[in-house]
């Protein structure tokens, strides 16, 4: 089950590349089988050259977007004892025996919130939280490499908590609890990116928790902002993204995680 998820994951998500050539190959073959068939290939070239035409829009990113966590504001005050945020991937570089990791976008952007938000608190506990994954090229846990981001911009060492295990959104909502738990914490913020929100909250209310939403940025403040009704690459992996969000909400309610 799980080997099937991560095919789905990497390879059958509209917007993907991969799934590009798969509906291509298909059409092509459909093309050669036969008039019938050439029908039904020339329909399916046009649907998949149109979908991904529309995908490529950012307006239809934007929509996507706001689809998933259009309702939540931006955290600006509160009394909370933690911030907790989660990790969205990186990769490790290695060489002849050195190494270094860079963070995602995600896992970045999502760090500097949590920063803000840690300033805007009365001296809160900050948890990073993500694993390893070696199989998509991070061999160091990606929840060290954010503690290592935050030491860099100032918080004190003693003040962050790290959980290094989880592999997924399922695993931190378990792996996160005793972590606040050990430290006393009822309340914290939850910060992962707007899309990644909603999932995120379902699953650590479903763990018997009540966070405060924390939503981070799907992008820096400094890239460009594209014309609404031109394609863009970057459009195009946020509408990715935003349907892998979609189908892992229908995959964890399926699972009964939430």
């Amino acid at each position: 089950m799980d080997a099937l998820v991560e095919l789905v994951k990497a390879n059958l998500i509209p917007g993907s590349i991969s799934f590009l050539l798969f509906g291509l190959v298909a059409g092509v073959i459909l093309l050669y089988a036969g008039r019938r068939a050439a029908r039904w290939g020339q329909r399916w070239l046009t649907a998949l050259a149109v979908l991904y035409l529309v995908l490529s829009l950012p307006v239809t990113a934007g929509l996507l977007e706001k689809s998933l966590g259009g309702s939540y504001p931006r955290f600006d005050t509160g009394s909370e004892q933690a911030v907790v945020i989660l990790g969205g991937g990186g990769l490790t570089y290695e060489d002849d025996g050195y190494s270094t990791q860079i963070l995602s976008d995600s896992s970045t952007l999502r760090t500097l919130e949590g920063l803000r938000i840690y300033h805007l608190l009365n001296d809160p506990w900050i948890i990073v939280s993500g694993g390893a994954s070696p199989g998509s090229g991070l061999t160091r846990a990606e929840s060290e490499t954010m503690r290592d981001l935050l030491l860099n911009l100032g918080v004190p060492a003693e003040k962050i908590l790290i959980e290094a295990g989880s592999a997924d959104t399922h695993d931190q909502a378990l792996n996160v609890p005793p972590l606040l738990q050990a430290e006393g914490v009822s309340s914290f913020v939850l910060v992962t990116s707007t899309t990644h929100l909603r999932r995120a909250m379902l699953s650590f209310e479903a763990a018997g928790f009540k966070p405060t939403p924390g939503p981070a940025p799907e992008r820096s403040a400094t890239q460009p902002n594209p014309a609404p009704l031109l394609p863009d690459l970057g459009a195009l992996e946020a509408s990715r993204r935003a349907l892998r969000e979609w189908m892992g909400l229908l995959y964890y309610a399926l699972r009964g995680w939430f």
